[in-house]
């Protein structure tokens, strides 16, 4: 499976995942307004004024959700793609959130002179994380220990 997607690739992977996602709101008797967005590099459906049980607990049910969408995408498909499920704005606030903690444990590094351990998450949000830490001058990130307890480590330029 390629990892190239091209942006009609991206659209045709949307539409096969917002139909698996009616169907299941369907199957689960459950209301929701589906939207897409697709850019260049991904395909974001959003699901909105859904029930939170969709969301779960810390976003359990999301991820479980979006992962069998994308195993549904790539059985039709027979390709890698690149489809994310978001449900009332859950990962968008949760992104904001991850990104203030990132700014905070730049902060104390460079107060503190000391690596910062955040807290484990899954390799999507690490990666969100590392981003915001590479915009920064003067700090550097890296990833420590095994799933599930993998995490980001900021540091100092220096330091590492």
């Amino acid at each position: 499976m390629s990892n190239e997607l091209s942006i009609e690739d991206l659209d045709h992977d949307a539409d096969v995942a917002a139909d698996f996602l009616e169907g299941l709101l369907d199957a689960m008797d459950l209301d929701g307004d589906l939207t897409i967005d697709v850019t260049e590099t991904e395909a974001l459906i959003s699901i909105e004024d859904a029930d939170d049980v969709l969301i779960g607990r810390r976003g359990e049910v999301l991820d479980a959700i979006q992962e069998v969408m994308r195993t549904a995408v790539q059985t039709k498909t027979q390709r890698y793609t690149r489809v994310r499920l978001d449900v009332n704005g859950y990962r968008k606030r949760e992104h904001a959130a991850l990104q203030e903690r990132v700014r905070e444990a730049i902060a104390e590094a460079r107060e503190t002179g000391k690596a910062v351990h955040l807290k484990p998450t899954n390799a999507y949000n690490r990666k969100l994380m590392h981003d915001v830490v590479h915009a920064v001058n003067g700090v550097t990130s890296h990833s420590e220990g095994e799933e599930p307890r993998r995490h980001v480590v900021v540091t100092l330029d220096s330091e590492r």
